[in-house]
């Protein structure tokens, strides 16, 4: 996964997705570009959530943010040449006799909404900073990614240990936050749900099906 993937959740919000992504495959920025409402769909993204991806995708590819991906998708396939229908749809599992199945989805247990949102690191802190200091200035996404890289390989040890000291100090205010929550009726809900989620999964297992293991607050 790379730094740019993680930069892009955070400042969308959708950092609680970015495992869940990856480990579908999506784990390059390319990748996410021909997602489809599919894959969000079977990913877990909500309608709100999935738009505001949707928006920055339209911008990288140069289409109009209005133009869901599920119609770009369908014009597109209208002026492709036949051969490359073809191919598209082998490569999607629909051909006729090609042994190609589709893209097979693990499930996940759905995010805890309730529990304290997980800290920012040093280094997403500062690339908002430095983002808003950008505002205005005719730089594409990609441009303003690797501009936030470059200045934070080379930031003063000084300064940088500023954003440290900023997010550990969120890490503490997050896990005491957390320790409270967990004394809370929703926590319980949500633990209980999770003891379902993961014997579902294991009757699953039974009969072939990859295990998943839910990922608990830490």
């Amino acid at each position: 996964m790379t730094r740019l993937l993680d930069d892009i959740f955070a400042e969308l919000g959708l950092s609680r997705y970015l495992d869940a992504f990856v480990d579908q495959g999506f784990d390059t920025w390319d990748t996410i570009l021909d997602i489809q409402e599919s894959d969000l769909d079977a990913l877990g993204v909500k309608l709100g959530h999935r738009r505001k991806l949707q928006r920055r995708i339209a911008n990288a590819r140069g289409i109009a943010p209005s133009v869901s991906l599920a119609s770009v998708k369908s014009t597109t396939d209208e002026v492709k040449p036949e051969s490359s229908r073809r191919e598209s749809s082998r490569l999607d599992g629909n051909s006729e006799g090609s042994g190609v199945t589709k893209r097979k989805y693990r499930r996940h247990p759905k995010p805890d909404e309730n529990a304290p949102e997980r800290p920012p690191s040093a280094y997403v802190l500062f690339s908002n900073k430095m983002r808003e200091d950008l505002k205005g200035q005719s730089l594409t996404f990609t441009e303003i990614a690797k501009l936030v890289g470059e200045n934070w390989q080379s930031l003063d040890p000084t300064e940088k240990e500023t954003y440290e000291s900023q997010a550990n100090a969120a890490k503490e205010k997050y896990h005491r936050d957390l320790a409270e929550y967990k004394k809370t009726p929703e926590y319980r809900r949500y633990s209980h749900y999770l003891h379902d989620f993961k014997e579902k999964q294991a009757k699953h297992m039974k009969v072939g099906t990859p295990e998943v293991t839910p990922r608990q607050h830490e």
